[in-house]
């Protein structure tokens, strides 16, 4: 199968397989094995990046296919959730802002069934492209961020920041900003395919 894929198509299913590397790299942060946060990072940097190099090779080479459109944001959606819901098991990020980007994908995903039964491809849109930056900065900015926020999580540099170095603060503050943008823009692009898309939700059927 991988065979037939064309480049875009093979980058998207690499970043399928490097989740489930991701998780387990990240359910096994214990005591003196903190160096492997950093063999997540890349693992998870790499895997970001394949999305973006997918749709720029697509889009140039113009080589969008049907299997793109579907595997893509479902690629886009394992590799956000396996992130958010780690750190939310570690304590990093709050289960409600995790329980948000979940439930905004499941509801997306309805849409696209509702414009499949239409015979309609329902593509990505800027809002959740923007949406995804967000989310991917957030996640690797807080897997960094690990050892300052255990136990404090996404408010972690409201309360501990006293005793946090310079760089330490930095990333914090950082990710903290990312992670509510990543927020506001996920509640902003379930609002804007819904509105886009609604003419495909038939109710009476």
């Amino acid at each position: 199968m991988l065979k037939k894929m064309n480049l875009p198509n093979k980058l998207t299913m690499l970043r399928i397989i490097l989740v489930p590397v991701f998780i387990i790299l990240m359910a096994i942060q214990v005591e003196g094995l903190e160096w492997l946060k950093y063999v997540a990072f890349a693992v998870y940097a790499i895997a970001a990046f394949t999305d973006f190099l997918d749709g720029k090779i697509s889009r140039k080479n113009g080589t969008v296919t049907n299997f793109g459109k579907i595997m893509d944001p479902l690629a886009d959606k394992l590799l956000v959730a396996s992130g958010f819901i780690m750190l939310t098991g570690l304590g990093t990020i709050p289960a409600y802002i995790t329980a948000i980007i979940i439930g905004r994908d499941f509801w997306v995903s309805s849409i696209r069934m509702f414009g499949a039964n239409s015979n309609v491809t329902i593509a990505a849109v800027l809002s959740g492209k923007i949406k995804t930056f967000f989310q991917l900065l957030g996640i690797l900015l807080a897997i960094i961020d690990l050892p300052v926020s255990a136990g404090g999580g996404f408010a972690a540099f409201l309360t501990s920041s006293i005793n946090m170095n310079a760089p330490q603060l930095f990333i914090n503050v950082f990710m903290t900003v990312f992670i509510a943008g990543a927020v506001i823009t996920t509640i902003w692009s379930l609002v804007d395919y819904t509105v886009k898309f609604k003419k495909y939700i038939n109710v009476e059927d």
